[in-house]
């Protein structure tokens, strides 16, 4: 019998553990693959996103083993990364290795999310993975119940984009429900933007 993923908080402790979970679980991700079409890079991207947003204003849930994750931002936090030199390095390296066209992508993307972003307080989930040797154990599920009912402890909604059409129904099954579906662009991927209210 499967045993029940155990899911607990992360901490800065955890930073290599959770840096190279996500960047497993998004390595064949339609979206994140369109705006930074160089998978070695991701472990820089998530170093300082988890680094610098996540652990110090936001939420951060784990599988106990690190098989996968989810990184929650609360009410009223905004969705910004800071300009670190990690960052703009690693964007100075995407550019070297494939030309100036990811630019443009992450604009595009950014300029999408942002003007579908809700106005409405709510939870925000980011980004939640796990490992793609784990996916199909109840981990991505048992992230989503610990998420999920700290939402409805507080009585707030939920927000999330989904880049893979896969995953929607999983969504679904936790209380998110489709309120747009949109492509990127006119040959990129689709993202479907889904909201929760509490329960």
């Amino acid at each position: 019998m499967q045993k029940q993923p155990k899911i607990r908080d992360g901490s800065a402790s955890d930073l290599d553990t959770l840096v190279a979970t996500l960047s497993d679980s998004f390595a064949a991700d339609p979206v994140l693959n369109w705006v930074m079409p160089r998978p070695q890079l991701y472990p820089d991207f998530f170093r300082v996103l988890v680094r610098d947003v996540y652990l110090p204003r936001g939420i951060v849930h784990m599988e106990q083993r690190g098989r996968g994750a989810a990184l929650w931002l609360p009410p009223g936090e905004p969705v910004a990364i800071p300009a670190q030199p990690g960052l703009i390095a690693m964007l100075g390296r995407l550019v070297l290795h494939r030309g100036p066209v990811p630019l443009w992508r992450i604009h595009r993307q950014g300029a999408l999310f942002a003007r579908h972003h809700p106005r409405e307080q709510h939870f925000y989930l980011q980004f939640i993975g796990c490992r793609q040797r784990d996916q199909g154990r109840g981990i991505g599920a048992a992230l989503l119940e610990r998420g999920t009912r700290a939402c409805d402890d507080q009585q707030m909604p939920a927000y999330l984009e989904s880049s893979n059409r896969l995953n929607v129904p999983l969504y679904q099954r936790h209380g998110f429900e489709v309120i747009h579906q949109q492509r990127i662009s006119a040959r990129g991927p689709t993202v479907w933007f889904m909201w929760r209210d509490p329960r």
